[in-house]
């Protein structure tokens, strides 16, 4: 099978997976209602997903580098799977929580694991491309989560949401036993644990990644609010309209592998980071229309998705060795996903005590970071080099 088959096929189960964190956030008010928990309560169980990744990513990554990632995406997928279909059937806010954790596990195992066949996968020229399309997975599966649970109506609709996603789960994580060959990595590796914590080049782009990814997520959940505010919508009307504007930062993503593969400088993308830094900031405080502030927005998610495109890249690049690589992707999952965990009620928090302009200074302030330890790093300069 074609090196292009088989990556869309990685790609897709990631999507599938990810589906997992949107899936629940169009019934939350519902959930609220039906297990009697406050709507925060509700809350926790769409985000109940992240914690074993924000917990225990590196260890996630240990059991990819030490089993291989072929038998751990597909462990992966299967928990992720019987989980969702036990959480159609659960009968209370105890039982419905433990099911969305076992679901985060094999989300975790299951997208840590991707990552290493991703590069497995892709031809070496095109490696730099292919992850930062990979990178572009969250974003789309959430969406479609979102999509895919709205969709489901009734008066429970927990069932009928478990059992597609389940089958769809299943049906991806059957196509990716067949297309996909075993690992060559020799199986029973034993990584350095210790050696990739105390990795500089690992520990910064596993930060940066945290920081953009969480910046993005900060803006994505205050932006409403700003709009809704300047321009007399209803939050969940602007809610809407922004998340329509943010779809066009997967673009970002994509023209981060094109030029990764280039022979353009990694200085280009702290360019970036820049202007879409200076979108936001118009968008969010400047006094303009609604087209304009949404089109600011669209801007800066376009300019600053090219950050974790680029960090996706370079994973392969700072790990010291192949059988690293798992151990690094679990690190950086760790922090995208504490980065995605603490990052809205933080940019909620700012923007309730100073403002929006308070609120776009403290995201800026986050991406200039990320950028910065993107592309001032002289290892990263070298490492993240086109191969």
């Amino acid at each position: 099978m074609a090196a292009l088959a088989r990556f869309l096929i990685v790609l897709a189960a990631a999507i599938a997976a990810a589906a997992t964190i949107g899936k629940l956030v169009p019934h939350v008010d519902r959930l609220a209602a039906d297990l009697d928990v406050p709507l925060g309560a509700a809350g926790f169980l769409v985000s109940a997903v992240m914690l074993p990744g924000a917990l225990a990513g590196p260890l996630l990554g240990l059991a990819v580098d030490r089993l291989g990632p072929r038998r751990v995406a597909l462990f992966g997928f299967a928990l992720q799977a019987c989980a969702s279909l036990a959480g159609g059937y659960a009968g209370s806010f105890a039982a419905l929580a433990a099911t969305r954790v076992l679901e985060g596990f094999g989300y975790g195992l299951a997208i840590v694991a991707s990552t290493v066949l991703v590069v497995e996968v892709s031809r070496s020229h095109r490696r730099a491309l292919a992850l930062a399309v990979w990178s572009a997975f969250a974003p789309i599966g959430f969406a479609l989560g979102q999509l895919f649970g709205g969709g489901a109506g009734g008066a429970n609709p927990l069932p009928s949401i478990g059992i597609a996603h389940a089958l769809v789960l299943g049906a991806l994580a059957l196509l990716v036993a067949v297309a996909l060959p075993e690992s060559a990595r020799q199986h029973g590796a034993r990584p350095s644990f210790l050696a990739t914590l105390r990795s500089r080049p690992a520990l910064g782009t596993s930060l940066a990644f945290g920081l953009a990814t969480g910046a993005l997520l900060g803006a994505v959940a205050v932006a409403p609010l700003v709009i809704a505010g300047q321009h007399g919508l209803t939050v969940a009307a602007a809610a809407q309209l922004t998340a329509l504007a943010a779809l066009p930062g997967i673009a970002g993503r994509f023209a981060s592998g094109w030029l990764l593969g280039s022979a353009r400088p990694i200085g280009i993308f702290v360019l970036a980071s820049v202007a879409g830094s200076g979108f936001l900031a118009a968008g969010l405080v400047l006094p303009i229309s609604l087209a304009a502030a949404l089109a600011c927005f669209a801007a800066f998610q376009i300019c600053v998705g090219a950050l974790p495109g680029v960090m996706s890249a370079m994973l392969p690049r700072v790990a010291s060795s192949p059988e690293q690589l798992g151990t690094v992707s679990g690190l950086a999952t760790q922090m995208i996903t504490a980065g995605n965990l603490l990052a809205p009620p933080l940019a909620l928090s700012i923007y309730a005590w100073s403002g929006a302009a308070g609120t776009a200074a403290a995201l800026i302030a986050a991406v200039g970071l990320s950028a910065g330890l993107v592309g001032a790093l002289p290892v990263y300069r070298e490492r993240v080099a086109p191969s």
